[in-house]
């Protein structure tokens, strides 16, 4: 293997392929991308300069990105996607903060690519723009304000919008195996009682509600007991949760305590596993996938009647629109919801309410955490500030700024080459590009090509092969990610155009 010398910025590149460029672009070059056959070239992922920081929430298994691996499942533009890759870097400089209208903050490398649709303000009133495209966060831009210094101005200007995807159901299943909540003891013990456990929970529009509110007011004990705690003037519900429970073959009792009315009933193997589908204690619970994701959008709608009927309100706006509230602690479970009903067509905004800290409880010191209060539009009211079509949720960026940061960054490869910060849809920022492979390469004629870290250190792309309409579009963004000047060579069957 012949190898490349470094020499100050650029990368000296051997054989005949360094004269040829030498000669014909007269310049050094720093790296040097490949796009090639990938049955004559040994295929390389490579990582761009584009991350999030490591405690960045990613939905799919639902955790910070830097506990990701790969095998591990993401949620992307398309669905249900698979980690490839991951990686991680130093960094030092800026991050984006892109806060998008009723969306939390996404903090990301200026470099990232984000998915966007354009709006167009004139006199102040704004038009949606046809079309998507990928754009650097860097070069996002805001909409314009429409009071300064409280005086309404009517400003002229195109700006960017952030996507939430409305993801299509892929989840088909009629029950859920319960046999891996259970151990063979207990289960002995049952049966030697005359008992036979369900062994699957039935997946209706009855436990799709239970399940709601179970994420908005239960809780388990580690291994035995489900409780759901509701308000002591909540007797009609707890008898409708009561009747549901019931059905599914357990034996509910209900308990008034000094504030509360307490549903509790006993199932080791329930306990478990609405442990694992729901999340434990507040700050940690979520919607299980196979609702958030179901075919079925009326088992969605019934999980998240019995989540607001359990942890909302209805509230009515000064000018008159109504809106169905819920807050939560939990910034998994909201970014869910969110996303739960941009798949029903609605938007849910989300609003972050500083509580962390301690406050005083019916005469206890207790550490409090941040919230998030969500709100969905109910009345029926024609809005302006985002806009609802077939495939996303298209909301206007209201403010863009940098943060200094130096540390640690992340970022990972996945299958449909996407997934979601803070439910906006950013590229995976990793390329697929060629590597010599042992003889079918020809070292002698095209030289050694390095791998490099970042597209934007790199002056030439290298087409090999036919470029197919599959591929055009990966080719088109790694072209969009060099810096200037740009220089293509095309060789053997390729066509470029345009």
């Amino acid at each position: 293997m012949v190898t490349v010398q470094k020499t100050g910025t650029y990368n000296a590149l051997v054989g005949r392929l360094n004269e040829i460029i030498q000669d014909n672009i007269g310049a050094p070059l720093r790296y040097l991308v490949n796009w090639g056959r990938l049955y004559s070239l040994w295929p390389v992922h490579l990582e761009t300069a584009c991350c999030v920081p490591p405690d960045t929430v990613i939905l799919g298994d639902n955790k910070s990105i830097s506990e990701y691996a790969p095998g591990d499942s993401v949620t992307g533009i398309s669905g249900h996607a698979q980690v490839t890759q991951t990686f991680d870097r130093e960094y030092k400089g800026f991050l984006v903060e892109v806060t998008g209208r009723g969306m939390l903050p996404l903090l990301i490398t200026p470099e990232h690519p984000v998915f966007t649709a354009a709006r167009e303000v004139r006199s102040g009133k704004g038009e949606y723009l046809t079309g998507t495209s990928w754009k650097k966060a860097g070069e996002l831009v805001s909409s314009p304000p429409v009071k300064v210094k409280g005086r309404f101005v009517f400003p002229n200007k195109t700006h960017d919008c952030l996507l939430i995807p409305r993801i299509k159901g892929y989840v088909g299943l009629a029950t859920i195996p319960l046999e891996h909540y259970s151990t063979r003891r207990g289960l002995a013990i049952l049966r030697g009682r005359g008992e036979s456990p369900s062994l699957e929970l039935p997946l209706s529009v009855e436990t799709a509600w239970l399940l709601g509110v179970y994420v908005a007011e239960g809780w388990t004990t580690k291994n035995h007991d489900v409780f759901l705690s509701l308000g002591r003037d909540e007797r009609s519900f707890a008898n409708r949760i009561s009747r549901v429970v019931r059905s599914l073959g357990y034996s509910p009792q209900i308990k008034e305590k000094e504030t509360t009315l307490v549903v509790r009933f006993s199932s080791s193997i329930l306990a478990r596993a609405l442990r694992e589908w729901c999340g434990h204690l507040a700050e940690n619970k979520k919607i299980p996938d196979f609702i958030l994701y179901h075919r079925s959008e009326a088992l969605l709608r019934a999980f998240l009647r019995g989540y607001h009927l359990g942890d909302g309100s209805v509230t009515k706006d000064k000018r008159g629109p109504r809106f169905d509230r819920a807050s939560t602690i939990s910034r998994i479970l909201a970014l869910q919801i969110q996303l739960a009903y941009a798949r029903l067509g609605r938007f849910a905004r989300i609003r972050k309410e500083p509580r962390e800290g301690t406050s005083k409880i019916l005469g206890r010191t207790v550490k409090t955490r941040d919230a998030y209060s969500i709100s969905i539009l109910s009345s029926k009211r024609k809005v302006a500030d985002f806009r609802i079509n077939s495939e996303f949720i298209v909301v206007p960026i209201k403010r863009i700024s940098k943060l200094p940061y130096d540390g640690h960054v992340k970022n990972l490869e996945t299958t449909d080459n996407t997934y979601l910060v803070s439910n906006a849809v950013v590229h995976n920022c990793s390329v697929e590009v060629g590597a010599a492979a042992g003889s079918r390469f020809d070292m002698e004629r095209f030289g050694a090509l390095e791998a490099f870290g970042s597209l934007r250190q790199c002056d030439l792309l290298i087409v090999m092969g036919t470029v197919t309409r599959k591929l055009a579009p990966r080719l088109k963004l790694i072209y969009d990610q060099m810096a200037e000047p740009k220089w293509t060579i095309a060789m053997g069957a390729c066509a470029i155009t345009g």
